[in-house]
């Protein structure tokens, strides 16, 4: 571990230590703080707060010790998925909190999760594609929407139309009533949203609206895109699934504990899969690959700048290091030594 990461190390231990001190506290609750005993369902979808919360945590911190590992261009798409399953990690660690006081569903911090982390998404699948791939098309001819400003304002229309109907259940499933129709309008409305994502990026089985593959000249980034594409067509689905599970109260009784498992399968599926596949896909390009001693520069060779010509001089004397060792080795085999 070099001197810049033992500072990150000791930021990251003490906050996972702030904030997993009520599941340590809690995790063998069978009720809720109110006193009120939690269902078996309920029991599972607490658990599976403390859990996904857990993995977030650790996923972020894996993929920064990680960050090196990649070309250099492809390093800001890694430095965003530490950002995504960071911040779902501890809204996580809030949201079961939020749960186990009485049962709550914790709407508020879930969509304060997504209006951050779907962006940060959008971004990332922006920035690996890259700016040559993206196609002319604009937004209503409107400055600054190309393929990363449609991506966003899709997924921001998408959430906020769902965080409104989602209210609407939300006070529906704990009052024990039917919610009113008004909750589908705004359901329809972030699904508007929903197939803006799809129309931009494109599927695994047709093509993107906003970006061209064949401009995408590695094939390892080509490949990569298609598997995001095939994440974001199946496992997206979840998400619908689970409002119609809560809006039709699906459970019966239990319809709020279905719904909230439901999505927080959806956020462990979608992120953790997101941020794994952008990782295997920078780290099997061919400008990582080609560099030995795993030693991934990620810079042309002709680069005439300072920090460039630093990796250049380490990478070097990696390899003279390792000739030496080589050496040394076969003389005392030999013995030579």
């Amino acid at each position: 571990m070099t001197t810049n990461q033992k500072p990150f190390l000791l930021a990251f231990l003490s906050l996972a230590a702030l904030t997993l001190l009520p599941t340590a506290a809690a995790a063998g609750a069978s009720t809720f703080e109110n006193g009120d005993a939690m269902s078996t369902l309920e029991r599972v979808t607490y658990i599976s707060f403390v859990a996904i919360s857990l993995v977030f945590i650790a996923a972020a911190f894996f993929l920064f010790m990680e960050r090196n590992d990649v070309a250099r261009r492809h390093r800001p798409a890694i430095g965003l998925g530490v950002m995504i399953v960071g911040i779902a990690g501890f809204q996580y660690a809030l949201m079961q909190d939020v749960y186990l006081t009485d049962g709550s569903i914790p709407t508020d911090f879930r969509y304060s999760d997504w209006l951050t982390t779907v962006p940060l998404m959008a971004v990332t699948f922006a920035l690996l594609a890259g700016k040559d791939a993206f196609t002319s098309h604009r937004l209503f001819s409107l400055p600054g929407m190309s393929v990363p400003g449609i991506i966003i304002v899709g997924s921001l229309f998408m959430m906020v139309g769902g965080y409104i109907g989602q209210v609407e259940v939300d006070q529906a499933l704990a009052e024990g009533v039917k919610p009113s129709n008004i909750h589908w309008f705004f359901f329809g409305q972030g699904m508007v949203g929903y197939l803006t994502v799809f129309l931009i990026v494109g599927t695994p089985f047709t093509g993107a609206y906003g970006i061209d593959d064949s401009k995408i000249t590695d094939p390892a980034i080509q490949l990569t895109m298609t598997r995001l594409r095939r994440l974001i067509l199946i496992g997206w689905t979840i998400y619908p699934a689970g409002y119609i599970i809560g809006a039709l109260e699906v459970g019966g009784q239990d319809g709020a504990a279905s719904m909230m498992l439901a999505y927080n399968i959806a956020d462990l599926v979608n992120k953790l899969a997101f941020v794994i596949i952008v990782l295997v896909g920078a780290r099997s390009t061919e400008e990582a690959q080609a560099t030995p001693l795993g030693f991934y520069a990620g810079h042309a060779p002709s680069a005439t700048t300072s920090h460039d010509s630093d990796d250049k001089g380490a990478s070097e004397s990696l390899l003279e290091l390792a000739a030496l060792s080589k050496e040394l080795a076969e003389a005392e085999l030999s013995g030579e030594l």
